[in-house]
Parts: C-alpha cells; structure tokens; sequence
C-alpha cells in the first residue's frame, strides 16, 4: 500500500505568481507604453506570473537593471531568488535573497522585507530546512501583520501551515490554514482558497480523516481548473490519487497520477512533481502486485528526485523500494534502500515518516533472522510514532510489535501492544465517524457559497425568493447542527464507555493474578506449617509421651530412674519450645510487631545463620523510626520470600541483607555470592514467587530491581520506596496483610 508520506504541499511565496495566461499579455502590452517605475514594477510582476522559468528569470533581471530605489531592487531581487529556487538552484537563490534583503532593510517597508522572508523560507523548505523554514515564514507574518496586508498575512500562515505538518505538529497547522480559508473566503480570492485547500487536505490525511482530505483536495482541482491554472493541476491530482489508494479506489488512484504524468511532461517537466507522479503510479503497481512495474516505476521516481535535489521525496522514493525488494524476499537489498530512507528521514526530521520506516527496517531484520536488530528498530518506531499525532502509523507500530513479542515469547509485552492496539483501531473508527460529519459539513459550506453567489447576481425581483431560501437555510441549518451534536455526543459517549470496559477488565484480570497468587501463597505456607507441626512438634510430643510411660515400669520407683525420665523430658520440652518458637516466628515474628523491622531482619539473619547452612549477613542505616505496619510486614515477606528463594535455588554460601533509608527514599537490598540465572525464567516463571513478591509490592506502591546473570555468580534483588509514597499508606490498608 502506498505511503502516507507521498503527500504535496503547496508552497506560496508573498503574492499569487500563476495567474491566467491573458493577465501576461495585458501586462506585455503596458510594458510596451510603460517607463521609470512604472516599467520596473511590470517587470516584476510578469516574472511573477510568467508560466516559463527562464522567462521569468529574464523578467526579474530586466527588473533589476531599470530599479532605482531599495525597494524597487529589493522586489527585483526576491524574484530572482525565487525564480532560481523554481528552477532548483539552491546556492543561487539563497545568494540572492540575502541581497535583497539588505535592500529590503534599508527601505524599512514591512511589507518588502516580509516578501524576503518568505522567500527564504521557501527555500528552506524545498531543500529540508524545515526548523529555518518555519523562523522565516514566522518573520514574514510578523512584518505582514505590522503592514496591515491581510491577504499578505493569509499566504504566510498557509507557508507556516505547510511547514508545521511536515513537522509532525498537526494542530497549530490546522489553526493556521483555518485562519488562511476564512481570509481568502471573504475576499472571493479563489486561487488562494484552492491553495489553502490543497493544504488543508495534506493535513486532513495526516491526522487520518480521508474521505475529507479527498473533498478538499478535489475543490482545489475545481478551482485550479476554472482559472485555467493548469501548472497547479498536478498538485491536486497526486493528492487526490494518493488518498485514493488509501481508501483502495486504485483504478482512480491511477488514472489520476497518469493524468498529473502526462500534465507535466507537456508542460515545463518539473522533476519534483515528475517524482512524486512516477512515484504515485508505482505505490498502485504495488498494491496490484504487478512488482516489475512498479520497480521501474520507482526507478524513474528516484531519477527525477535525484534532479530535484529533494531529500525529503527521495527518502520516500527509497522508502517504497526497499518495499519492493522486502516483497520480492530479497532482503539485504531492501535493508539497504530502507537505510538510505531512514538516514534521510532523520537528517530532515521527518518525525512520521522516520516512525514508518523504522517499523519496515524492523520487519525486514526479523525476516532475516536478526532478532536483536529488529527489537532495535521496532522500539524506535513506537517511540517516534508516539511522538506524533499519526493514528495509521502508530497503529501499524503496536500491530508490528505486537506479532514480534508474540513470536519471541515475551507474551506478556505481547498482550499490552495488544491491547494498545485495539485501542486505537476503535479510536480510528470513531475519527472516521467523525470525519464523516467534516464531510457533510464540508459539502453543506460548498453549497452555502454557491447558493450565495448565485443570489447576489439575481434580479431584484428575486428578492423575496432570496429571503425564503434564506430563511431555509438558516433552518437547515440550525437542524444540522442540532444532527452534528447528537451525533458527536453518541460517539464520544460509546469511545467513553468503551475505554471504560477494557479499564475495568484489565482490573479485574490484574486482581484475579493478585488473588491468586495469595490464596496458592497461602495453602502452600499452611501446608508447610501443618508439615512442620507434624514432623517436627508432633514427633517431639511422641518421644516425650514414650519418655513418660517409663514412669510405670517396675524400676521406675528408684529415684536414679525417676530423675532421668524428668531429664529426658525437660530437654524434649526445650526442643518443643524452641520448635514452637521457630513456628510462631514463621506465622509473625512478634519481633517485627513490637520492634519493627530492623530488630526482625537482624534476628532473621541470626535463625539462618545459626542453620550453618549459609552465613547471612545484615546491615541497617539511618531507620530509627518505626514504619507504617504494612510497610514493615511486606518488606520483611519479600525479604524471607528472596532469601529462601536464594537458600534453596542459588547454592550460596553467604547472603547479605541492607536496609537504608535517608529522606528522600527507603531501599532494601539483599545479595548473595550463589549461582546467577535469567531474570526472564523468574519473572515468566509458573510459581508464585514472583506473584507473591508483586502482590506486596503493589500494596506498598514499590519499586522492584533485579540484577543477575546465568553466565556469572552473585545476584542483588533491590526494593525501593519514596518517602512520600510510605506516607500517602493509609493505615485501613494494613488489614490487608497477613501473616
């Protein structure tokens, strides 16, 4: 499928330069009479208007020989940067601007100097510069508000418009461009409204809407043919057929980049447009599958780019040839067109297309089998398609990232781009019915201006039937909106209740893990303690029972016997209190009730290394207050949970255990030298470890860290909490932990 990015803009300088060809003659005829100032300021505007460049070119020299103030230069000048603009000739035209604008400021006219600026602001944006285009072009309005020139002011805003959307920053475009239509709409300045068209559909497609991004691009074709502006023609019909192919009208699409072909090739054969056409027609052989074609196709796309010295265009014309050799399976050729596109995306700073290509490199390593490349790519292409308000790229990203985590077995990253991405699907459908709305409302204004015109060149004695249309469609109006509102109101209403279902289902299934995960803790810890009573303090009481019964032998009279059976039995009462006493420390340490955690780690580590098991090692700073209950009881859980992890598993023979708390954050670390292992297997692993350590987690709003290695000894797990999270506890949270 062809590319979002293969979108035109219209690019306007300070004042309309293709006028209809019948203005030229009527301007050669005063030239004819003309003289002194007069001469110049005609010579300047048939370089204007003039449909040839080397003609214009002339014009503007002609200008500037017969110029007499700065003013008259200045003008002169821009055009001579402008025209050589026009004809690609970068260095040229930047050389000239900067002349005229040192005659510019020499006049002091703000309107003169605001021409340069928009001048040099073109520049910058047909060679990439889009940071500089967009400063210049905001000069130019400055000094075209302080004129007082408000078509002036219109064709800036519709530049800064056009510079914003290739910056990704699609809403203070729209402003603009909004700002430029009511303008040219007031002051019946038609040519200028078809510009401003064409722009606003670029940005409509951008943010997604297509079917009113293909309206507007089909007034600006209206337009441009009713004023016999057939240079512009092209301009709309790669538009048009490029949104074509997005909404899988591919016969039009077609016929509409052959029709902008053969427009331009017997015309003035402008490379730029010439590869954006050839571009065009090649995305449509593609999507048909007819992959020569399109090759060749793309091949003449990347010679006329290469003429017009456009990074911008050729960074696209790679974008779709790397496609084509990824469809062919031919893989390392497309990385390698795919790299040119990126490395260019990202010297120009084309944030969404960057997003797009990212995604394609991604694809296109993990079908060669390099895994780690692929992550690489896929992460920067949901970051940067993060970084913009394009719905269609950032979906592709979570839909891309989805299957990729899927296929490496990460499948809990899976189901969240899963669930990213069906998030935004819903978004998109909703935006379409929204975007269906724009239409009507697009096509009700079309017919609003119609029906004016056509009453304004009525008959006075139409008068009163102009009041009753009026009358009606003020009430068509007036229903409409009603209509809209209602509308609006339903699909925000359904998006709302949506999002809140897949909230409270998300909850709900992290609630039922927790709960889980407790209720298996709990009958595993039961069973060790029903486990523990029976082996070890019911055997206690067996053997002490046995001692006892040897009071009733014969011999048991003799007082040597009697004392031994007391002795005997004394030390079994011992073993059974301090078995008690191991129990009750295993249920709740009263340590940690009634001195806090510090005293019950330090007597914790003392029971394991009394085991001679392991040594285990434990250091305290700066904890003299006493924490909020749940705090304490589920940092000491999560301490002997990782430690009898580490007893059984890491074949350790020393641990250490570190709480440190200063003002600002509390930190519990505990390290061992045993065996290393893959953080993956614990985290993804089928016991409750980690879901119990989770669970505790989450109730004391913590942070959990863990640094390990199967291919090296030692691991350190880390907890951390802000001070300012221990106090937002609420203390009804402590029923929630038990022992």
């Amino acid at each position: 499928m062809l590319r979002t990015s293969l979108f035109l803009s219209c690019f306007l300088g300070a004042i309309n330069f293709a006028y209809a060809q019948s203005v030229e003659d009527s301007l050669k005829l005063a030239l004819k009479e003309a003289s002194g100032s007069e001469r110049t300021r005609i010579l300047i505007n048939l370089a204007k208007v003039s449909q040839d460049n080397n003609q214009s070119l002339s014009y503007a020299t002609q200008a500037l020989s017969f110029a007499s103030s700065n003013s008259e230069k200045s003008s002169a000048t821009n055009q001579i940067a402008w025209t050589f603009k026009n004809l690609f000739q970068f260095d040229s035209a930047k050389l000239y601007v900067k002349k005229a604008l040192e005659y510019a400021e020499k006049q002091n006219d703000p309107l003169v100097i605001s021409d340069v600026y928009s001048t040099y602001g073109s520049i910058f944006n047909n060679t990439g510069g889009f940071d500089s285009a967009l400063f210049y072009n905001k000069k130019a309005l400055e000094y075209r508000i302080e004129a007082g020139d408000e078509q002036a002011q219109a064709a800036s805003m519709n530049n800064i418009a056009t510079v914003l959307q290739r910056l990704s920053r699609y809403d203070e475009s729209m402003e603009y461009i909004n700002q430029s239509i009511s303008i040219y709409l007031a002051s019946n300045d038609k040519r200028s409204a078809a510009d401003s068209y064409l722009n606003k559909g670029n940005l409509l497609n951008s943010l997604g809407a297509m079917d009113s991004a293909y309206v507007s691009f089909q007034n600006a074709l209206k337009e441009y043919e009713a004023l016999g502006l057939k240079s512009m023609m092209p301009y709309a019909l790669i538009n048009m057929a490029t949104v074509a192919v997005q909404l899988e009208r591919l016969e039009d699409a077609e016929r509409r980049f052959i029709q902008s072909r053969d427009i331009l090739l017997e015309g003035n054969k402008n490379p730029q447009l010439l590869a954006f056409s050839y571009n065009g027609i090649g995305g449509v052989y593609q999507a048909k599958q007819q992959n020569d074609s399109a090759l060749f196709m793309f091949k003449e796309a990347e010679k006329y780019a290469l003429a017009a010295q456009n990074e911008y265009l050729l960074s696209m014309v790679y974008n779709n040839l790397g496609d084509i050799f990824r469809a062919e399976e031919e893989y390392n050729t497309a990385v390698n067109h795919l790299s040119k596109a990126h490395e260019l995306k990202t010297k120009i700073g084309d944030i969404t297309g960057l997003a797009s290509v990212s995604i394609t490199l991604a694809s296109t390593y993990k079908s060669l089998g390099e895994l780690e490349k692929a992550d690489k790519y896929y992460q920067e292409g949901i970051k940067l398609s993060e970084q913009t308000d394009d719905k269609v790229t950032k979906r592709k990203a979570y839909q891309e990232m989805y299957l990729f985590q899927k296929q490496i077995n990460r499948f809990e990253n899976s189901l969240a781009y899963l669930e990213k991405f069906m998030m935004l699907d819903d978004s998109l459908i909703n935006d379409r019915n929204l975007d269906k709305i724009a239409e009507l409302n697009t096509q009700y204004e079309t017919e609003k201006k119609e029906q004016q015109i056509a009453l304004q060149e009525a008959q006075l004695g139409e008068q009163a039937l102009k009041l009753e249309r009026n009358r009606l469609l003020m009430i068509g109006l007036v229903l409409i909106v009603i209509l809209f509102l209602a509308i609006i109101f339903l699909v925000r209403n359904r998006a709302k209740k949506n999002e809140q279902l897949i909230l409270q289902e998300a909850q709900l299934k992290l609630r039922e893990a927790e709960l889980n995960a407790v209720i298996n803790s709990q009958e595993k810890e039961r069973n060790r303690f029903a486990r523990d009573l029976h082996d070890g303090f019911g055997q206690l009481i067996s053997v002490l029972k046995l001692n006892l019964s040897g009071l009733n032998d014969k011999d048991a009279q003799h007082p040597e016997k009697r004392l031994e059976v007391f002795r005997n039995g004394e030390s079994v009462i011992n073993d059974m209190y301090a078995e008690l006493r191991s129990i009750c420390f295993d249920l709740m340490p009263q340590t940690l009730v009634k001195k806090g955690i510090t005293t019950a780690l330090k007597e914790f580590g003392d029971r394991i290394t009394q085991s001679k098991k392991v040594v285990c090692e434990v250091i305290v700073f700066s904890n003299k207050e006493r924490l909020p209950e749940i705090v304490e009881i589920s940092l000491f859980r999560i301490c002997q949970e990782w430690v009898n992890n580490v007893m059984k598993y890491a074949d350790a023979s020393h641990i250490t255990i570190q709480l440190t708390r200063d003002e600002t954050e509390l930190t519990l670390t505990v390290e061992d030298n045993g065996k290393g292992f893959d953080t993956e297997l614990f985290y993804n692993g089928k016991g409750n470890g980690w879901k119990n350590i989770q669970t505790r987690l989450n109730l004391i709003k913590g942070e959990f860290d863990l640094d390990s290695h199967p291919d090296r000894r030692g691991t350190m797990m880390t907890v951390n909490l802000h001070e300012a999270s221990i106090k937002r506890i609420p203390t009804s949270t402590e029923k929630q932990i038990t022992a």
